[in-house]
């Protein structure tokens, strides 16, 4: 799938024309599963970003639980905002303020995109989405994910990152703050070069959330089901 983009989820032909263009930014931020390559010099992973690696890699495994408003944003001009939910293993919500009636889950194996104005909700399997990574039982940056590079600013570490055995399918950025580590945004570029980011604001960290918050009651909803 090299250099490809595509979703996994099996849109129907009626609700695609119909999907606004933010609405396709939404999906695109956790279901879009091949990225387009960026153009850029061959960079060395040098000690210290071996160091600076295994320093996220420890970091992010000690991140059990997350709760947090996000601002969305793309080099398109588009903007969505709401409240973000992560339990791991394998459990994730995405409650937008704006667009409302866009919401994404994810618990157990599936990832659920719904759009409550057409009454209606589109899966994916977790593990083909960017998703995935987040919500991992041990999140690893090595075996099946390389990391490309890093990247460091005044407060800030970044880490890019790809597939290992899909090496020119794209890029997935996380960002912290640095000194000391926490994760602040991610980035997925799309197929087209159109960048999506989430910003967290105010991230509470291993905390307490109720197991509702991943559950919605799927029969108000019809269900397409794209077993690929």
């Amino acid at each position: 799938m090299a250099g490809a983009c595509c979703l996994t989820i099996a849109l129907s032909r009626a609700y695609i024309p119909i999907m606004t263009g933010l609405a396709r930014i939404l999906v695109a931020v956790f279901l879009i599963v091949g990225f387009a390559p960026p153009a850029a010099a061959i960079y060395r992973i040098t000690d210290q970003d071996r160091a600076d690696i295994a320093r996220i890699e420890a970091y992010l495994n000690t991140i059990d639980s997350l709760r947090s408003r996000f601002v969305q944003l793309s080099s398109g001009g588009r903007a969505a905002e709401g409240t973000i939910y992560i339990e791991r293993p394998k459990r994730l919500r995405l409650q937008y303020i704006e667009p409302s009636n866009i919401q994404v889950y994810a618990n157990g194996n599936w990832l659920a995109h719904v759009d409550t104005d057409l009454e209606a909700v589109w899966y994916v399997p977790l593990k083909s989405t960017p998703a995935a990574f987040l919500v991992r039982d041990r999140i690893t940056l090595s075996g099946d994910i390389t990391v490309e590079r890093v990247i460091r600013g005044a407060q800030t570490i970044s880490v890019s990152l790809y597939q290992t055995d899909e090496p020119d399918a794209g890029r997935f950025v996380l960002t912290f703050s640095d000194m000391p580590l926490a994760l602040h945004k991610w980035t997925v570029t799309d197929v087209q070069g159109i960048s999506t980011s989430v910003s967290l604001v105010g991230p509470a960290f291993n905390v307490s959330i109720p197991g509702e918050v991943f559950v919605f009651d799927e029969s108000k909803f019809e269900r397409e089901l794209n077993s690929n």
